[in-house]
């Protein structure tokens, strides 16, 4: 009788302890959706770079799909911990609050990024001084024009069907969003411009041209993801007291950047400015 209950006891210990019943299988399919939400999201680099998805669909497409997926994720975790809860599977309700943030992470993160994409112009092609664009070299212009590229224009203007940007320029679109200005150093252009290489090659940056007697540099940088190409030019100019630094980014890809090439020209200033200071 004495071993009877015992075991009684510790079998519905484990019960409430666990997350076995409906919760459990609840629970279980919250994690299947987690999990595939994040193998799609690691798919669309893949499906892009072997041609299987063009870019739009690898990127936006796969995105909307998998936040789809963590929101179903998330909401079939928190039925889960509902149940576990009102079970007491206390082991249930304890992978029902992880699968929730996991969920409500992934979902959260791809909305924002959704609505910041809406939000921002769809440019290519962002630099420090539109009033004096920077000129990529010759070498450049055949590299991009081999690669069927983007061209690089001036005066380019954001196409009709893209919203309040439609008929902007790319310098008026870029003032209204990015804040991104010359960089003013007390150094001569020379010693600015090998201060540049050395930056740009800490960034990952393969350094095509550096010419540091007439202040230039040219690079190209991959996007880790994705593989997509950028060529960032820049231009050391002499000042009373130093010198003026320029710098453009172009993608090879026309279209929506997401702010890469403006992140990209902010992030090579900053450490420039650091590496100067």
């Amino acid at each position: 009788m004495t071993g009877t209950a015992a075991g009684n006891t510790g079998s519905d210990g484990a019960g409430r302890g666990g997350f076995g019943g409906l919760g459990g299988g609840i629970l279980v399919a919250a994690l299947a959706l987690v999990v595939v939400g994040v193998a799609m999201l690691g798919a669309g680099p893949l499906l892009y770079r072997t041609g299987a998805l063009d870019l739009p669909t690898s990127t936006v497409g796969v995105e909307t799909w998998a936040m789809l997926v963590f929101a179903a994720g998330g909401a079939l975790a928190l039925v889960g911990l509902i149940i576990s809860l009102a079970s007491k599977k206390h082991r249930g309700a304890i992978l029902g609050v992880l699968l929730l943030v996991a969920a409500g992470t992934g979902a959260g993160t791809l909305f924002g990024q959704s609505v910041l994409r809406s939000e921002l112009p769809p440019l290519h092609d962002v630099q420090t001084d539109w009033t004096q664009p920077v000129a990529f070299s010759e070498a450049a212009l055949r590299a991009r024009e081999a690669a069927e590229a983007a061209r690089i224009r001036d005066d380019a203007l954001i196409p009709e069907g893209a919203g309040k940007w439609s008929g902007k320029s790319f310098a008026e679109a870029q003032a209204a969003v990015y804040e991104l200005k010359p960089l003013l150093v007390k150094v001569s252009p020379p010693d600015a411009t090998v201060a540049a290489e050395k930056v740009a090659k800490q960034l990952g940056w393969n350094v095509m041209l550096s010419d540091p007697p007439n202040g230039q540099l040219e690079a190209v940088n991959y996007s880790f993801w994705y593989g997509l190409a950028s060529d960032i030019a820049v231009r050391i100019e002499p000042t009373d007291d130093g010198a003026r630094i320029d710098v453009r980014s172009a993608s090879r890809v026309a279209g929506a950047d997401a702010g890469a090439n403006a992140s990209q020209v902010k992030e090579f200033l900053d450490e420039l400015a650091f590496a100067l200071r």
